[in-house]
């Protein structure tokens, strides 16, 4: 019996071609994934970098803003100052220059709060400080001497923060206003101990 080989043997070619096919077009669709992640991440990294700047923008324009307010509320205080109370002021006049400073140190301590430099909110929270005694340091450092160095040392600290540069040094005025502060505290305490005792 004679076969017909042509008959009973499988045509290979076509196999190797539907095989070329599928392997063509499973090449094709693994490209089309590869090249949508890719293309997804480039979108996705693109839209974070984005919104990194969005935010760094936004706290910049914040943080401007505030030095901004603060400096012209510092200037308001300078001004102010011009007309620190004296013996011959009365007890009204005392009492509303001191509500309008306290009210110009709010305004200061509040915007402080929306600062990202640490170094600069203390030097601010510090002059505040200062200015809150503006009266109580006499007579090592009196009431216009108190105003005008710890504002003016405040106002070139947040002139150098505007700036981006280092903050400056508190000078010999300002340390002058500390050493005043460190006697009236030590005379409060010795009189608070002196009365403690007596109460004995």
């Amino acid at each position: 019996m004679i076969f017909d080989l042509p008959r009973c043997m499988p045509d290979l070619s076509d196999n190797a071609a539907m095989d070329s096919t599928w392997g063509a077009a499973l090449i094709a669709l693994a490209g089309v994934f590869v090249g949508g992640g890719i293309s997804l991440f480039g979108i996705m990294w693109q839209q974070r970098r984005n919104e990194e700047a969005a935010n760094t923008n936004r706290r910049t324009s914040q943080r401007e803003a505030s030095l901004d307010s603060i400096k012209q509320v510092l200037f308001a205080i300078l001004r102010h100052g011009e007309s620190v109370p004296n013996q011959r002021t009365s007890a009204s006049e005392h009492l509303a220059w001191e509500l309008t400073l306290k009210e110009h140190l709010t305004r200061v301590e509040m915007d402080a709060l929306r600062l990202d430099a640490p170094e600069l909110r203390a030097v601010l929270r510090e002059m505040s400080l200062l200015l809150n005694d503006w009266y109580e340091l006499a007579p090592m450092a009196w009431p216009h001497e108190v105003v005008n160095a710890a504002t003016r040392h405040a106002i070139e600290c947040v002139g150098a923060g505007l700036r981006g540069e280092p903050l400056p040094p508190q000078g010999p005025e300002i340390q002058r206003l500390y050493e005043a502060r460190a006697v009236r505290d030590d005379y409060e305490r010795t009189a608070e101990e002196e009365t403690r005792r007596a109460e004995r």
